[in-house]
C-alpha cells in the first residue's frame, strides 16, 4: 500500500513540463492504459496515469491507476487523504466500488475518487477549482 500512495504523492507533486496538445493522449501503465483530451492543459505522465496542469494554473488533475492488493475503494481513498495531507476531509459519497472525499491542502479545495474494477484501483484527484478540474476530466476514458 505505501509503494501505491507513493506514487500517486509523486504524481501529484511533479513539476509541470510538456508540451501542450489539442489532441486525445493515451497514458497510464500498461495494465491500464487511458486516454483523455488534453485540449490547451499541460500534460505530465507518471508511472502510473499523468497530471495535467490547466492553462491559468487554477486547477491541478491527477490521474493514477494501480493494483488494489486487495484494498476497497473507501480504504484507499481515506489513505491518499491521510497521506496528501487533506484537512477537513469529509466524504462526499460511497458506494461498493467507489468512494469521493474532498477537503483542502494549503488552502485549495481538493476533491479525491477512487474507484476500483477487476483488480486495478483508479484515483483521480481534483486541487484548485473543481468545476474546471471536473469538466476536464469528463473527456478521460478507459482505453479498451
Amino acid at each position: 500500500m505505501k509503494k501505491i500512495l507513493a506514487s500517486l504523492l509523486c504524481a501529484a507533486c511533479l513539476a509541470f513540463a510538456g508540451s501542450a496538445s489539442a489532441a486525445v493522449q493515451e497514458f497510464g501503465p500498461d495494465f491500464a492504459r487511458f486516454t483523455v483530451d488534453v485540449k490547451d492543459w499541460t500534460p505530465t505522465a507518471t508511472p502510473n496515469g499523468a497530471s495535467f496542469l490547466s492553462p491559468d494554473s487554477s486547477c491541478n488533475v491527477v490521474v493514477a491507476v494501480d493494483k488494489h492488493g486487495g484494498n476497497n475503494a473507501e480504504t484507499i481513498a481515506k489513505a491518499v487523504v491521510q497521506q496528501a495531507g487533506v484537512s477537513n476531509a469529509q466524504e462526499v459519497s460511497k458506494d461498493a466500488k467507489s468512494c469521493t472525499m474532498k477537503g483542502t491542502i494549503q488552502g485549495k479545495d481538493i476533491l479525491i475518487s477512487v474507484s476500483v474494477e477487476g483488480d486495478n484501483f483508479y484515483c483521480i484527484s481534483i486541487n484548485g477549482d473543481i468545476q474546471k478540474g471536473a469538466s476536464f476530466i469528463e473527456t478521460l476514458d478507459e482505453k479498451k
